[in-house]
């Protein structure tokens, strides 16, 4: 999965695999590699290649998710254990609320006392 997104986002970026690889400098052949999945990238190659790229580590390993709205034009990118978060609390309503009167005492009483109300 993650050699398809970085495919796509090369694609998006009207590069070609020769054109990547000749700007930070390795053989178009590990990019090939990279894109089928049979190869991983050093952390300095994936670090040049998201630069290049104009793409965040977590778009490329799958941990980011675009969510559109459908009333106004804009987009906002989350990372997925994020957007979770959000659709949960959506459902709560009143939660919602309640947290959100005063965030930084609720995030404190929150990490204070959760390990007691839900012990593992």
């Amino acid at each position: 999965m993650m050699g398809q997104r970085l495919k796509q986002a090369r694609i998006n970026a009207s590069l070609t695999q020769s054109e990547l690889a000749r700007q930070i400098g390795v053989k178009p052949a590990e990019i090939s590699q990279y894109e089928s999945g049979k190869r991983t990238p050093r952390w300095n190659v994936f670090i040049k290649i998201l630069d290049k790229l104009n793409i965040s580590a977590d778009a490329i390993l799958g941990r980011e998710v675009s969510v559109v709205s459908e009333d106004e034009d804009y987009q906002v990118k989350l990372a997925k254990r994020d957007l979770q978060i959000l659709e949960t609390i959506k459902n709560y309503s009143k939660l919602y609320r309640l947290l959100s009167d005063d965030p930084s005492r609720n995030v404190k009483v929150i990490n204070n006392n959760l390990k007691e109300v839900f012990p593992e």
